[in-house]
């Protein structure tokens, strides 16, 4: 049976890569699934803790969620999608604009 969406999880651009930080409730599991454009949704953590670390060198935008689970491997939830590249926030470093005062 599913129940209330969880709280939104919250992604971050860091050095490293793509950091993910989501609750998980007590007695559930987290699942986390990666897609890259039109591909298809990947999962590429089972059992996972926050924070994911998604260290897969990415050209494009990803998109997380996760879908919780319990002890039964039941789906209970799933959040809310978030992108890797919220607008506003470049891809990609530009040398260009260090220059501009």
């Amino acid at each position: 049976m599913l129940s209330a969406r969880p709280a939104l999880p919250t992604l971050y651009l860091v050095p490293a890569g793509r950091r993910l930080d989501f609750p998980t409730p007590s007695g559930h599991y987290a699942d986390v699934y990666r897609r890259i454009g039109n591909q298809p949704w990947e999962c590429v953590a089972h059992h996972a803790c926050s924070p994911y670390l998604d260290r897969t060198p990415l050209d494009t935008n990803a998109e997380y969620y996760i879908q919780y689970r319990d002890a039964q491997n039941g789906l209970v939830s799933c959040s809310t999608v978030v992108t890797s590249a919220p607008e506003g926030i470049p891809t990609r470093t530009c040398w260009l604009r260090l220059s501009q005062p």
